[in-house]
């Protein structure tokens, strides 16, 4: 292909600099105050998964629902920079910042340098993106691997090349262990490439002349590699079929409030949305349009569409049709893919205007949401209740939590071994040994609802009174610490401070 006006030395050296200060703006956004939260359950059992030995780890998340390699990162991070809140959420910063890089390579190949620097600094100041870039899960690394593999199944379409189509059955095997979600997005950009092999055959006659077929072939290494988890995954989907799942059914209201809450704004979800249909749409609808977009490769556009809207369609069906697993986090691998298509579609309609403004629209849309991320989303408040119980407990002092699954939380904080007990039903409070416990008692009650809280109070018998403690968490309870004590506080000023938090 012949050098561009875009190719040369200048137009380089500048976009190398957009693409620094854009990263650089990113990291300030996901750094600032990093540990202005504490660590909520989830980050928790990530903690408490990762801070063992190697076989414990793989024993451990073999009985959850997702695959290891964020917890692995975990593992291999902790005895070097240590396991404070501000260093669990680390890999995750690095993770954000290089997906954003990958925004820009995967653009740069749809659009031009123009829409790979527009779908990185809309991916660099998404409200969306910055939280999950600062939570100690594996988020961040969904959305990282998924463009890694984006970006490598493009290239193998369009110059394959030994070195492209290992680095595509690499980047598919760590998107697998990243997330189950990454099987939705296999499933349907694999499928995308079958019907292109396919497609291939008709016109070639053979297999081997299809960049397509590669792109499967490669593929295929991918799942063979995951094929151990997938069957784990599967054992552990029939038990989570079978005791229900939390997550709600996607009518039209959960729908409306997860595409705020990826997107940010309303108006900002449909104005990426039409713009990436305009980018789908042939060149003879545009009136000036470049040289690429003459030439075109629908089949990377077909590619990225696959990416973006596969998770989401396979996802729906299968929370209508069978079991609720639609949730906004899980797709936050296919929004910058909704991200890329917008900004090619805007360099198509104009190139010099459009990304810049559809840049100002996104900021000033989003700018609320954004403030409201940095400054005051919060998460439950586990490091204000343990600090509450730490200030006031004596040696003798025994503690129960209810409910018992949020113990990873409780763990991190008190770093106690033995320090509590763990309930899961409130009739176990009625039981030994809680029932023969001494009266230096307190408890406990999380994410319950309000007759869960009112029966684990009238058996703690403190029905009557107010929490010595209370801090955000979700349920009626939130985070509630009840003290059934002979002694009185001598802080009762602490008591008030902490219940007004």
């Amino acid at each position: 292909m012949t050098e561009t006006t875009e190719d040369r030395h200048p137009v380089k050296v500048a976009c190398t600099l957009l693409v620094t200060l854009i990263l650089a703006v990113a990291a300030a956004l996901r750094l600032h105050d990093l540990d202005r939260t504490s660590l909520w359950y989830d980050e928790a059992v990530s903690w408490s998964q990762s801070n063992g030995s190697l076989s414990a780890l793989l024993a451990s998340v073999a009985t959850d629902n997702y695959p290891p390699l964020h917890n692995i990162i975990l593992w291999l991070t902790i005895p070097i920079i240590g396991d404070g809140e501000t260093a669990l959420r680390l890999p995750s910063v690095l993770l954000g910042l290089l997906a954003i890089w990958l925004s820009y390579l995967v653009g740069k190949m749809l659009g031009g340098r123009i829409t790979g620097l527009l779908a990185a600094a809309l991916l660099a100041i998404s409200p969306f993106h910055i939280w999950y870039s600062t939570e100690a899960r594996m988020y961040a690394l969904l959305a990282a691997c998924g463009l890694g593999y984006l970006l490598s199944t493009l290239k193998v379409l369009q110059t394959p090349s030994t070195r492209w189509f290992t680095l595509l059955a690499t980047s598919g095997a760590l998107f697998l262990y990243s997330h189950v979600y990454a099987l939705l997005t296999f499933a349907a950009v694999g499928t995308l490439c079958a019907c292109l092999t396919l497609q291939d055959l008709v016109l070639t006659g053979q297999f081997r002349r299809s960049n397509a077929f590669r792109a499967c072939l490669a593929m295929a290494i991918s799942t063979v590699a995951f094929l151990p988890w997938l069957i784990l995954l599967a054992i552990r989907a029939r038990s989570v079929a079978e005791a229900g799942f939390w997550i709600a059914y996607p009518d039209l209201v959960f729908v409306k409030n997860m595409a705020f809450s990826i997107t940010g704004s309303l108006i900002l979800f449909w104005i990426l949305a039409g713009l990436g249909v305009a980018c789908l749409l042939p060149s003879t609808f545009f009136k000036r349009t470049s040289m690429r977009h003459r030439k075109g490769d629908q089949r990377a556009f077909s590619i990225c569409l696959a990416y973006t809207l596969g998770p989401v369609i396979l996802a729906y069906l299968y929370s209508i049709l069978v079991q609720p697993i639609l949730f906004d986090r899980y797709l936050i691998a296919a929004w910058p893919g909704l991200l890329l298509l917008a900004a090619a579609g805007a360099h198509r309609l104009s190139p010099r205007f459009a990304p810049i403004a559809l840049f100002v629209a996104a900021l000033i849309l989003t700018f609320p949401e954004l403030k409201f991320t940095l400054t005051q989303k919060v998460r439950p408040d586990w490091r204000g209740i343990a600090q509450a119980y730490l200030s006031e407990r004596a040696p003798k002092d025994q503690l129960y939590l209810y409910k018992g699954f949020t113990a990873p939380a409780l763990d991190y904080y008190l770093r106690m071994p033995g320090s509590f007990v763990a309930v899961e039903k409130v009739e176990e409070l009625a039981s030994p040994p809680f029932s023969s416990a001494p009266d230096n008692r307190w408890l406990l009650v999380v994410h319950s609802n309000a007759q869960e809280t009112a029966v684990a109070k009238q058996i703690f018998g403190a029905e009557e009174s107010e929490p010595f403690a209370r801090t955000f968490g979700w349920g009626a309870s939130g985070l509630s610490l009840f003290q059934n004590s002979t002694r009185t506080t001598d802080a009762p000023e602490l008591k008030k401070k902490q219940i007004d938090r």
